[in-house]
């Protein structure tokens, strides 16, 4: 009997080896997305493409958004370019020795003027402290985030005002490694939710490759400045539904077919009038 609970929990332990040596040489090559307005008939095509698994440019009409590594492998700069024009949107990432982020900025016009916003990401212990600055504004800071990290993952995050009075408090809360619920406690006390399947993430593929080991911090913190890396990207499963008890967001979901990996061959989202189609391609 003994023999055999052994032989068991060595064919179980084989078997889990082999999933994740598997999963792990799984590389995005491409990603197209069709965003249909149901009401008029309008499309927008996005196209992702990747090399070696790391994402490279974002092509959509006339508009195409590359990115740039360090020699660490890790996301160092993006450049957003409209075809035919002068127009460019230039965005830096600079990271510690712990290729931890302390720094973005974000090169942009507004309206006739060049405005610069800079963030700056302090790591005390268990808190990193983000504080964003405009160069077109006289405000000491115009957005200052304190967030809470445990395991690896922010918990918390509260926003303070000029005199430090915290405005804003959400909770992050996970289940089964996925991002499930965003909840409120001062100020906005709305309630987000999260779900998932239990197949393997895309979307997770593609920030692993970006951002590096860090990226479960990392993605939370640059997510309200880049809407290429929304929160749930982090998670380990593939995302399906979200709904909130705020009144202004609207509630919707995917549906996924998948590979004999396991991973997305394609997604369905209906929100609103909205309907998108993705498709994904591995190497």
């Amino acid at each position: 009997m003994k023999k055999q609970l052994l032989a068991l929990f060595g064919l179980t332990l084989s078997l889990s080896v082999q999933s994740q040596t598997t999963n792990e040489s799984v590389k995005l090559k491409q990603i197209k997305s069709v965003e249909t307005n149901t009401l008029n008939g309008d499309k927008i095509t996005k196209t992702y493409s990747f090399q070696d698994g790391k994402l490279t440019s974002i092509k959509t009409s006339d508009l195409i958004q590359s990115f740039f590594y360090n020699k660490k492998g890790i996301l160092d700069k993006t450049v957003k370019e409209r075809e035919g024009s002068t127009w460019k949107e230039v965005a830096s990432y600079f990271y510690d020795e712990s290729d931890r982020l302390v720094k973005f900025t974000s090169k942009y016009e507004e309206g006739d003027e060049n405005v610069t916003k800079t963030v700056t990401f302090k790591h005390e212990g268990s808190r990193i402290i983000a504080i964003t600055k405009n160069s077109n504004s006289s405000l000491k800071f115009t957005k200052y985030i304190d967030y809470v990290v445990e395991n690896g993952k922010i918990i918390r995050e509260s926003e303070r005002n000029l005199s430090q009075k915290i405005i804003n408090k959400k909770e992050m809360h996970y289940y089964k490694d996925n991002l499930s619920r965003y909840k409120g406690l001062v100020g906005d006390k709305s309630i987000d939710n999260y779900t998932y399947d239990d197949k393997n993430s895309a979307m997770l593929l593609l920030v692993k490759n970006v951002f590096g080991e860090n990226y479960q911090t990392i993605v939370p913190l640059i997510a309200p400045h880049e809407n290429e890396f929304p929160i749930e990207s982090i998670s380990y499963h593939n995302f399906l539904n979200f709904s909130s008890t705020a009144t202004h967001k609207t509630k919707y979901g995917n549906t996924y077919t998948y590979n004999n990996l396991n991973f997305p061959k394609t997604h369905t989202q209906n929100k609103g009038k909205l309907k998108t189609v993705v498709s994904y391609e591995y190497e």
